[in-house]
């Protein structure tokens, strides 16, 4: 009798226990349940989350966060994620990767796990019916966009890394499709710019005068691919003409007809994420800031880390614009030397030797002064003479001056050793300069610039407002666009085209905080899942989060790179990766 009882409490225990285990799967979400909940969800195409073949088996909380975290593309922010003080005690049962995954889920916003009553998240925890219900509401806030995730990490005393990604996007971005170039208004033209037989060179060219505010397409005729830009009426045409020239560029007109193009005008990109990344830097440190030139040629390109490795520097970020030969746009001061004259309508940044920061609109005047009284005004830097022109050669623009007719001066020491006609591909002397000269300025150098003469020249940049006494401190400058901010307000967005302020791209900028620190600022984009990138106006409302008082935008598109510690932070949107660039701004 009582081995009966002690078999029949038995059975009762082991039932009860069947009967709570089988409860519990009940009460639990399954693999293929929780993918294809999240699908609809997240609005995503079928298939994207893959159920990994658990099908019925039981997922788990850390499980469902790499789920969730994968599906809206947070995976990329794992990188930035420090485990030496996470906060919940249970995660030191984990793998570093693990933890990881779980700290973006505790701290997304909002948040897709809290910790419980012990302050646990119980990663190894079956995600229960309940529970879920309750993450619906999150991610559904995510397919609406409303998530983000940020962090700060101390470098230093004096640097500080800010990563930032918002939003999301159920559908990638559609790819351009080809487009009929549409023939314009009687008397429009097109400007051609190059042909090649390398389809890649082509886009690549494309994309350098679409980053600088012309439209810009490739079109296929026979084995080449033409990039052209326009329309413009033809009064039009000629100026724009000149000013790609100044740019490196050379084009001629062409008859606008209506064929297929392979690629037109970036269309508008989708509502999407952005992933941005900021350094904060404390100008009152023994680091110094400075503006480096690729290779120390005005007439190279070097990519951002490699600048940054050659000057042994801490961090580096992308600056100035340039032309296709590598060529700075605008003003460009290294040092305490002038490199590149200002061009209308940009703004530029100057560094003093303390690491201060001026923002302004610069005039740049330049002379050619001779013993006997003669002057005549230089108008370019170690660039192309675009005719009637004095252009001023020195040994940053490399060994020889550039390839052109017209007539060169060698001055040494302050002495004219030659004055003749030539084709370039002169050798710049290393103690002096070369003046060379087209049209009316050739005919002044054969007239004055004689064998013997002394010859000096004098250069200045000065600002267009009141400031000339602080800018007499700048060491180093250099002029982008827009300006977004000055003295604490929007803007002025200077003489930049609309597609530049309208348009999603990469964006790069320096800034100055209300604190008075220095702030570099990267967004990301053409990548519809990771960041699509912001367009001016966005830009501006993005660095109010920052209480930036001065900014400046900085070569964008794939120019944009951020280097820290030796390692490239973000991701250029070029499909060849990081580009060589002109200038750099670096922190050593």
């Amino acid at each position: 009798m009582k081995k009966k009882k002690l078999k029949l409490i038995f059975f009762l225990i082991v039932a009860l226990f069947l009967f709570s285990i089988s409860a519990q799967a009940q009460n639990v979400v399954t693999w293929k349940d929780f993918s294809q909940e999240l699908t609809r969800l997240l609005q995503l195409p079928s298939g994207r989350i893959p159920d990994f073949g658990e099908g019925e088996k039981p997922i788990s909380r850390l499980e469902a966060a790499k789920m969730v975290i994968q599906a809206i593309s947070y995976q990329d922010v794992l990188s930035f994620v420090d485990t030496t003080n996470a906060s919940f005690p249970d995660l030191s049962k984990l793998s570093p990767e693990d933890q990881r995954w779980m700290i973006i889920a505790s701290t997304l916003d909002p948040p897709l796990f809290r910790g419980d009553s012990r302050g646990n998240l119980r990663p190894k925890d079956l995600l229960t019916q309940e529970e879920f219900s309750r993450l619906k509401e999150s991610i559904s806030r995510y397919a609406q966009g409303e998530v983000k995730w940020q962090r700060e990490k101390v470098i230093n005393q004096y640097l500080t890394l800010l990563v930032k990604k918002e939003g999301f996007s159920p559908s990638p971005s559609p790819s351009p499709s080809p487009s009929i170039e549409t023939p314009g208004t009687k008397g429009e033209v097109m400007l051609q710019v190059g042909a090649f037989q390398d389809q890649e060179r082509a886009e690549r060219t494309s994309t350098w005068l679409k980053e600088l505010g012309y439209p810009a397409q490739v079109k296929k005729e026979g084995d080449l691919f033409k990039v052209r830009v326009g329309p413009y009426p033809k009064e039009e045409a000629s100026q724009v003409s000149a000013r790609l020239q100044k740019q490196g560029f050379v084009s001629y007109q062409v008859t606008v007809e209506a064929t297929q193009a392979i690629t037109s005008a970036t269309p508008s990109a989708p509502v999407g994420p952005f992933f941005s990344l900021g350094l904060l830097f404390d100008p009152h440190s023994p680091l110094r800031l400075e503006i480096a030139l690729a290779q120390d040629k005005v007439l190279e390109r070097e990519k951002t880390s490699e600048i940054a490795q050659r000057k042994g520097a801490i961090f580096a970020v992308n600056a100035g614009f340039f032309a296709q030969d590598g060529n700075p746009l605008g003003t460009l001061m290294i040092d305490g030397k002038i490199l590149s004259e200002p061009q209308e309508g940009w703004y530029s940044v100057g560094i003093t030797a303390d690491n201060q920061l001026l923002f302004g609109e610069l005039k740049f005047e330049a002379q050619a002064l001779v013993e006997n009284g003669a002057n005549y005004s230089i108008t370019g830097i170690n660039r192309r003479n675009n005719g009637k022109e004095l252009i001023f050669y020195d040994n940053f623009l490399g060994e020889k001056t550039i390839q052109q007719e017209g007539v060169e001066s060698i001055i040494v020491k302050g002495k004219v050793i030659e004055t003749k006609k030539s084709q370039g591909g002169t050798t710049i002397p290393a103690d002096g300069f070369i003046l060379q000269g087209r049209g009316e300025a050739s005919q002044w150098m054969l007239q004055n610039l004689i064998p013997g003469s002394a010859v000096k020249v004098k250069m200045s940049i000065y600002p267009k407002d009141k400031e000339w006494e602080k800018w007499k401190e700048v060491k180093y400058i250099l002029s982008s666009g827009p300006l977004l901010f000055k003295d604490g307000q929007p803007g002025p967005f200077g003489n930049f085209n609309e597609k530049i302020v309208t348009e999603k791209h990469p964006r790069t900028v320096i800034a100055q905080t209300e604190e008075g620190k220095i702030l570099f600022l990267v967004v990301d984009g053409r990548n519809p899942t990771h960041s699509v990138g912001l367009s001016i106006p966005e830009l501006v409302e993005e660095l109010k989060n920052y209480r930036v008082v001065n900014a400046l935008n900085l070569d964008g598109g794939g120019s944009t790179t951020f280097y820290l510690q030796g390692q490239i932070l973000n991701r250029p949107s070029d499909p060849l990766g990081e580009r060589k660039i002109s200038t750099a701004f670096i922190i050593r």
